[in-house]
């Protein structure tokens, strides 16, 4: 989710291995790539939040098994993919 507004960096921890998000399934992860790492993405926590800003180059996700996701300027919020099975809404499990 694309954000407006800026986060308090003060508190922010980056997330230094691009990690996302890690399948405990499959051991595959969610991640941004090293290329947008070394072009200046930023992957951080702050609190149990975690957000993502895209350089002016943007930048790109990837997985094992999906096609890559290419993010333009911007900072964004990770927010994990929920699914409703009929009775609730739960996380979806990679």
């Amino acid at each position: 989710m694309k954000l407006d507004e800026e986060i308090d960096s003060a508190r922010a921890t980056p997330v230094k291995n691009g990690i996302i998000a890690k399948g405990e399934t499959t051991g595959h992860a969610h991640r941004v790539s090293p290329s947008s790492i070394a072009a200046g993405a930023l992957l951080s926590l702050v609190g149990r939040s975690m957000f993502l800003r895209s350089p002016e180059a943007g930048a790109t996700i990837v997985h094992d098994e999906h096609h890559a996701i290419d993010l333009p300027k911007g900072l964004y919020a990770v927010v994990p993919q929920q699914e409703f099975d009929g009775l609730r809404w739960r996380q979806v499990l990679d």
